[in-house]
């Protein structure tokens, strides 16, 4: 039997982390959630997870900062995993601003699942450096 992929879920706000782990896990994958981006970095170094969806604003620590942070950890490990940002944010700057923090793609709110599940399965198809 193969493992199940693992995906870290960051989202502050209860119902969206839960519909995201429902649909998720209904896709066959192991889902890690997290409140915030304090939590996302601490389940990223415990658990190693085959990508990571990170809300932008968070309390304690943004999904930005969240970003950089593991990216940091990931210079360390020699591992790259895709992070798919996903927020209610949609302008410009804030598409710069995650690619900038190391994002791999950025998916605006609400999202449809089909839409979720294709950007998930780009992402974990890409090879990583």
């Amino acid at each position: 039997m193969t493992q199940r992929r693992k995906i870290l879920v960051a989202d502050d706000e209860s119902s969206i982390r839960e519909i995201l782990t429902l649909q998720l896990a209904r896709m066959g994958y192991a889902v890690l959630p997290a409140e915030d981006g304090e939590e996302a970095v601490a389940l990223y170094e415990a658990e190693s997870p085959d990508l990571v969806l990170l809300d932008v604003m968070m309390p304690r620590l943004n999904g930005l900062d969240a970003c950089q942070r593991i990216r940091a950890l990931e210079k360390k490990s020699g591992r790259r995993v895709p992070i798919l940002f996903l927020t209610a944010r949609d302008s410009t700057h804030d598409k710069t601003s995650a690619a900038l923090s190391g994002g791999d793609d950025f998916v605006a709110k609400p999202v449809s699942l089909d839409d979720l599940r294709e950007r998930v399965e780009a992402a974990l198809r890409k090879p990583r450096p």
